[in-house]
């Protein structure tokens, strides 16, 4: 019999963390900073799934996002996605 090679599904990257404090930031464009594994895309959402933003993780983990639309009020959560798997 031939030997089957399975090619191991990518790990999912940790979930990302918001470091910048959104309080009082409702309305505003101001950059938001997300620790995520380097090299990770990043993306932030609004309490409804909107996307509002996305930036690299750079090789310190630190990806910081200017959102395209003002941040909204309620929860903003975020996304990281590599290798096809997202958190």
């Amino acid at each position: 019999d031939p030997m089957v090679a399975t090619a191991a599904t990518p790990a999912k990257p940790s979930k990302p963390v918001v470091d910048t404090d959104l309080t009082g930031k409702a309305g505003t464009k101001d950059p938001v900073v997300v620790t995520a594994d380097p090299g990770t895309k990043v993306e932030l959402f609004d309490k409804d799934g909107n996307k509002i933003g996305e930036a690299t993780a750079g090789t310190d983990g630190k990806a910081t996002i200017t959102p395209t639309v003002d941040i909204p009020a309620g929860n903003v959560t975020a996304t990281a996605t590599k290798d096809g798997q997202t958190s």
